[in-house]
Parts: C-alpha cells; structure tokens; sequence
C-alpha cells in the first residue's frame, strides 16, 4: 500500500484542527431539576411544585433558565447554581438553559402524571340489564 506524501500532511495538519473544533463546539452545561414528575388529580389541573434547580459549566458564563418560552430566572458570570423555584405546570414542559446569545446550553423535561386515569376507568354500569 503507498501513500501519496502529499496526502499525509495535509491530513495531520487538518486532523487536530478539526478535533479541537469538535470539542470546542459539544462543551455544554449540565442541567439538573427535581422532581422530574408532578402528580395532579386529574390531567389538566394545574400543578404547582417547587423544584431543586442545578446546572454547571467548565467556564463561568450569562445564562437564562426558561419554561417553555417564559424567562424563569438569570445569572451573571457564573459557573454554577443550585436554587429552589417555584413552578406552575399545566402539562409537561421543557426547561432549558440558554446563554445571551440564545444558544441552547441544557434542556431538562419535568413530566405531569394524573393519580386518576381516563383509560383505566371502571365502568359505572353493566353491560347487560333485566330491563
């Protein structure tokens, strides 16, 4: 097998460029919030619950927490956070991370479940009747 030398230089010029790109480019926040799930008595209702809020980065950054599209909470130079918030949710939602410029840093989705369930619902009469 013969390689053109030509061929090889240029590869280990472009090859640690491209690397370091990559790297630079999946450098993102870590979101975390709990409880992950609100449970409502029927779905529909709202729930209201307060949540453990934690996120980080490698380097201290301007970055918004949104519900949705609803701006939630911001912070300044910071590298990480750990705060309570209280939420209202009428169904599931996503909260993400954004940084000023808008980029998307994190997201985070927190689940709604009823206690009573629509399809598992027993039924109020038989199936059959004498009259």
């Amino acid at each position: 097998m013969h390689f053109n030398p030509i061929y090889l230089f240029s590869l280990s010029i472009l090859l640690p460029h491209s690397v370091f790109a990559q790297s630079h480019k999946t450098q993102q926040a870590s979101l975390q919030i709990k409880p992950l799930t609100c449970v409502v008595r029927q779905l529909g209702e709202p729930c209201q619950m307060t949540v453990n809020i934690q996120w980080k980065n490698q380097n201290q950054i301007d970055a918004c927490l949104y519900q949705e599209k609803n701006k939630l909470r911001c912070w300044q130079q910071t590298d990480k956070v750990k705060e309570q918030l209280q939420i209202t949710l009428a169904q599931s939602m996503r909260f993400s991370l954004l940084d000023l410029q808008g980029s998307l840093l994190a997201t985070q989705t927190v689940k709604v479940n009823a206690a009573v369930s629509k399809r598992y619902r027993r039924k109020l009469k038989t199936d059959w009747s004498f009259f």
